[in-house]
């Protein structure tokens, strides 16, 4: 729907039908260091893994060329092995299978660990150039290679052909300790003779605008380096390297900015010499994170003409990437385009949240027919505002181009309301729109930072979508590089200092992520990398905590509605706690003798907190932020659980049965509630429409997330153009309590191991919703978990993988001996499937794998269909 503000006079435009981008083609079974078949892995002894456990023994053989370097034997269980790095030569494909399981390939990089001896040569500090090299080819047996990188952005091209498929490489780290590369095989595209390698080289986050702090963030001019290299049966020898011999040229580029945008144009045919820089005296190593890449097109579907010679395009939803154009100019024509997420009320682009950040292209064209986009800048947009076309715009002429980190698809969600179906779709959306290099708060303004408390919540509900093992395992190694040295860990990564360092939840990512990693994906090499620096990090809160009170300070519950603010002191408190336990639980992983020591200082911390912030089971200043910390992360005496559960409820039906939390409370309040027997709470809350809701957003026409629950609110029009994203994943966490609890699809909380080995299926019916049916391609294999409503009973059906654990807990009550299991009936089952009686009248039972079918009559669930009626209304 269309509302107009009436107070700002912004339009916020109604939704479009949701776009779910689906799983790549071909299996995923086969992935090397969190990719599958990566090519330049530097990693020592690279670990092969599979998404499914072996039901036995099996050897694992590793190829190249058709002749076997290696094998190992690997128990039943297990979904990888390391590879040991003496049997790996560089710039080498391997091919790798499990018997009868799995399959993959991967080629190895440099294996140089960082030893970078190619020159660098300098761009330009505002414009993209084209920097030339030649060589002479002459076909031998072995294969050549690529390896590039740059301090700022590049395109490489071969004899004037683009090589690969990324945009934006080499990304973005902390270039004070590092930068990446990216390896490419030329064998088969070199010609007999002359060739001529070229790279285009933009600023980008090295020396055009970052996080609004203006232009040459980190240098005064973006650099490049390059060599094309030769394996064969001698070894590794270089045939070409950047040097004083190559030539710059214009690219017709002039401007070319991430932030500000792109100026496309003829360029000049003069030639000059190359200019050669000083190397960084920084790490260059193989990219281990998936590649920035398009993932996608969406057409316009709609053009008006607000004011004469003011065309504006909708694409239907918000999007990031950029717009590509199909002009037929009669003459040569200067067109601008400009992005932004929502419209005047006149018609008009909305900009004045985008604070400093331009989003301006501008194509300077002469006659003909063209098909010109930009290629060194970034928008988050839903319209763009275009001057100087030639005659009427129509939706034909131009289309969005998504660019994305291209992680796999790893889970859905379906279910029967639409209104959930297109929250689903924007949660999803949002994602891949904030996932550019490094996970990111915003596309649009000038910000574009990488905020760990938003990538801490929302990392369960991402890791549910895409596969994010090889991406956040990068971004962790780009959040310990910006560690102080007393410990402190920064608010953003990468680090830009005058974003502040030591706010709890926010730098407690730092264990949190790592931590998630090691639960999906069993990444016990991310928990080693981090294991040191989060101790560093527990320590340096533990010395500042007085009496095991650590002082408020920073962000808080941020962005929270309300009067009631949740003290920072009792949120600062939680999160040492939290760090605490985890890292004793890292400790216990990786078999490190810290345990004992984190796990009493949790005790110490835990038990101060009771007394500064507990009265018995109720806090002294009641929020539901404050309770959900509590219970959370078990902050509460287990005697005053379940009053202190009661407490919340309380507040929550106070509160008119809508949420009152921020970043911190928002991903722990649903889950808590669902939990401690209030699950019925929990749906009225996310059934609520009122403002503050996910559906207020949804009936306001969100195609994305928005960083605020009042981004646009129907009383006072937009909020505030400081800070106002309306593309903004942290309370797209939901996503995860949609898939735990009302699916029902989620790992154990009680257990500590690795992989998604220890399932808890606890499907949770929801009023407005008829079924719910989750899938997720785990690291041990497919789950499944799902239920149907109908005037008979709920089926609730699950599918479990080989070699894990799973327990399974159904909401039936009373009469449900008469349920049926794959159509036998469960009390005729007894002794393959004990079933344990809870309290609330439910059951417990422990699933072995397979796929299971479970009937609960009416008798069972008339109940559940009473709450819908109940609650629907």
């Amino acid at each position: 729907m269309n509302r107009d503000s009436g107070v700002l006079g912004v339009q916020v435009s109604g939704a479009q039908a949701p776009f779910v981008r689906s799983a790549p083609p071909g299996s995923r079974a086969g992935l090397t260091c969190g990719l599958a078949d990566p090519v330049g892995v530097d990693e020592p002894s690279p670990r092969l893994s599979w998404d499914a456990r072996l039901l036995r023994e099996a050897t694992v053989v590793v190829s190249s060329d058709g002749r076997e370097v290696g094998r190992s034997s690997v128990p039943a269980g297990s979904h990888g092995v390391d590879v040991p790095d003496e049997r790996l030569a560089p710039l080498t494909p391997y091919t790798w299978s499990v018997e009868g399981h799995a399959t993959g390939a991967f080629t190895t990089g440099l294996r140089a660990r960082g030893e970078w001896d190619a020159p660098w040569l300098a761009g330009d500090p505002r414009a993209a150039v084209s920097l030339r090299g030649s060589f002479t080819w002459r076909p031998a047996p072995g294969r050549a290679w690529l390896a590039a990188t740059a301090l700022g952005v590049y395109r490489a091209l071969l004899n004037g052909v683009r090589l690969g498929e990324e945009e934006l490489a080499p990304g973005w780290t902390d270039y004070g300790h590092r930068t990446r590369y990216r390896l490419l095989e030329l064998t088969e595209l070199l010609m007999p003779g002359e060739n001529e390698l070229e790279l285009w080289l933009a600023p980008g986050w090295y020396a055009g605008h970052v996080a609004g702090g203006g232009p040459r963030r980190y240098g005064d001019r973006p650099a490049a380096s390059a060599q094309v290299l030769v394996r064969d049966d001698d070894g590794v020898r270089r045939v070409l390297a950047t040097d004083a011999a190559w030539t710059r040229r214009d690219l017709g580029r002039p401007r070319a900015d991430l932030v500000m945008g792109e100026t496309v144009q003829a360029p000049s045919p003069q030639v000059g010499p190359a200019e050669t820089t000083a190397a960084p005296e920084i790490l260059v190593e193989a990219d281990p994170a998936p590649p920035v890449r398009v993932i996608g097109t969406v057409p316009a579907v709609s053009v008006t003409e607000p004011a004469p010679g003011v065309q504006v395009a909708d694409f239907g939803r918000n999007v990031v990437g950029r717009v590509r154009l199909r002009v037929e100019a009669p003459g040569p024509v200067r067109i601008v385009v400009r992005h932004g997420e929502e419209l005047t009320a006149t018609g008009r682009l909305y900009t004045d949240n985008l604070r400093t950040a331009d989003q301006r292209d501008e194509f300077v064209l002469g006659p003909g027919s063209h098909v010109v986009e930009p290629a060194f800048t970034l928008h988050g947009f839903r319209y763009v505002e275009v001057t100087g076309w030639p005659g009427a715009l129509t939706p034909d002429d131009l289309e969005a181009v998504l660019l994305s980190s291209t992680l796999a698809v790893t889970g859905s969600l379906t279910v029967s309301d639409p209104a959930v179906r297109q929250l689903v779709a924007n949660i999803g959306a949002s994602a891949d729109g904030n996932l550019v290099s490094v996970p990111t708060d915003c596309p649009q303004r000038d910000e574009r930072t990488g905020w760990t408390a938003d990538i801490s919540v929302f990392g369960s509900t991402l890791s549910f979508l895409r596969h994010t093992q090889a991406f956040l395992s990068g971004w962790v190694t780009t959040l310990i590089d910006g560690q102080r040295a007393d410990g402190a860990v920064p608010h953003v990564a990468p680090v830009l200092p005058e974003y502040g360092y030591d706010s709890p939840v926010w730098s407690d990512a730092l264990v949190e992520v790592p931590w998630l990693l090691w639960r999906r994906y069993g990444d016990d090499r991310t928990l080693r990398r981090a294991y040191d620096p989060m101790r560093r990090w527990a320590d340096y809160c533990l010395a500042q905590a007085e009496g095991g009170i650590r002082p408020g300070r920073a962000l808080g519950d941020w962005l929270a509605p309300g009067t009631v603010e949740t003290p920072k002191s009792l949120i600062a408190t939680a999160a040492l706690a939290r760090s605490l336990r985890l890292v004793a639980h890292v400790a216990d992983v990786l078999g490190e003798p810290h345990a004992p020591e984190y796990g009493e200082a949790f005790t110490r911390v835990s038990g101060a907190f009771q007394r500064a912030f507990l009265s018995g089971p109720r806090l002294h200043t009641e929020t539901q932020t404050g309770y959900a910390v509590a219970l959370a992360w078990d902050l509460v005496p287990p005697e005053d659980r379940t009053a202190s559960a009661q407490a919340l409820a309380e507040l929550v039906r106070a509160d008119g049965h809508r949420l009152m939390t921020g970043f911190v409370g928002t991903p722990l309040l649903l889950p808590v509630l669902s939990e401690t027997g209030h699950h019925d709470l929990a749906c009225r809350i996310f059934n609520q429409e009122g403002y503050p809701s996910w559906r207020y957003q949804l009936r306001a026409g969100a195609t994305t997330m928005w960083e605020r629950w009042d981004a646009w609110h129907h009383r006072h029009g937009l909020q505030t153009p400081a800070m106002n994203s309306f593309n903004h994943y942290a309370y797209g966490c939901v996503g995860d309590w949609l898939f735990r609890h009302v699916a029902g699809l989620g790992d154990d909380p009680r257990g500590t191991g690795g992989g998604f080995g220890e399932l808890l299926l606890r499907p949770g019916p929801v009023p407005l919703l008829r079924q719910a049916h989750a899938r997720y391609e785990s690291a041990s294999g497919t789950v499944e978990s799902g239920w149907r409503a109908g005037p008979d009973g709920v089926q609730f059906t699950f599918a479990v993988p080989e070699g894990v654990t799973a327990r399974a807990v159904l909401p039936v009550r009373g009469a449900w001996d008469g349920m049926t299991v794959n159509g036998t009936f469960l009390m005729g089952l007894s002794e393959q499937l004990p079933t344990t009686r809870l309290a609330d009248g439910g059951c417990a039972l422990n699933l072995p794998p397979g796929r299971w079918s479970f009937t609960a009559p009416a008798a069972a669930t008339a109940y559940l269909l009473q709450e819908w009626d109940d609650l629907g209304r």
